[in-house]
């Protein structure tokens, strides 16, 4: 899959998503792209600005907003996952 491909499928992600309240800090899209097969982290965005694997799995683990307050539920997060094992004919 392309660049272009994916920018379009983020981007459709982005609006069907709506807002739903919160701030800067809690509101957004968490881009991580990592090896479909062995899991190893290539690299991760908030919102298109790049950050640390570290600051990505913190986001990932908060329930609360440490800024706003606001309640953050992983169950409700949409997850795109791109590719996967491939298999031999």
């Amino acid at each position: 899959m392309n660049a272009s491909t994916l920018e379009r499928r983020l981007a459709a992600l982005e609006a069907a998503t709506g807002g739903d309240g919160g701030c800067e800090r809690c509101r957004g899209l968490l881009t991580t792209v990592s090896d479909a097969i062995t899991g190893e982290f290539h690299s991760t965005s908030w919102n298109g600005e790049a950050i640390s694997e570290e600051d990505a799995a913190e986001r990932w683990t908060e329930t609360k907003c440490p800024r706003c307050g606001r309640k953050l539920d992983p169950d409700e997060s949409l997850v795109v996952t791109v590719g996967g094992h491939r298999s031999s004919l």
